[in-house]
């Protein structure tokens, strides 16, 4: 009974964003689709329920720490920018991309800490949606983050702000 409230919590959540994920993917409200969609939706709210009771992955963020998807916006631009300009010049032969493999300091915190599990999470999700960053992992033996780039620059502030250190 302890995790019926988290079940009702996924089930609150998972069913109508996965159903209007749906919408959005299939652009009609024919009957037929709307019909699928209900059990897409069951589909994916009974998915989740399996995986949070057999993979259990607390995750507690700081509202400050999921606030720090603001400068989201200007990391895609400046990040697109950057991966065009790249390659207008490696097409161009102005100069060629490079393909860097970078490793920053990070604090990981232990896999039993719910806020520093959010932390691991939101570090990769936000720095990675950049198009010019692509975080391939944590290692926490050795409190590194590694990612990948095509053009050299710093570690973003807000991979800062969840614990990275350039």
């Amino acid at each position: 009974m302890k995790n019926a409230g988290k079940f009702a919590a996924i089930l609150g959540v998972t069913l109508p964003s996965s159903y209007l994920f749906w919408l959005v993917l299939v652009g009609t409200f024919s009957l037929h689709e709307l019909l699928i969609g209900v059990i897409a939706a069951a589909l994916t709210a009974a998915g989740m329920l399996v995986v949070t009771v057999n993979y259990p992955a607390p995750f507690s963020p700081t509202l400050g720490e999921l606030l720090t998807c603001w400068r989201l916006s200007w990391y895609l631009l400046s990040g697109t920018w950057e991966v065009l300009s790249v390659a207008a010049k490696d097409a161009l032969g102005v100069e060629r991309g490079q393909s860097l493999f970078r490793v920053s300091r990070y604090e990981p915190g232990t896999k039993e800490d719910p806020h520093r599990t959010a932390r691991r999470v939101l570090a990769v999700v936000y720095t990675t949606a950049a198009p010019n960053f692509i975080v391939l992992g944590i290692n926490p033996n050795q409190r590194t983050l590694l990612f990948h780039q095509i053009k050299r620059s710093s570690v973003p502030q807000m991979t800062e702000q969840l614990g990275a250190r350039a």
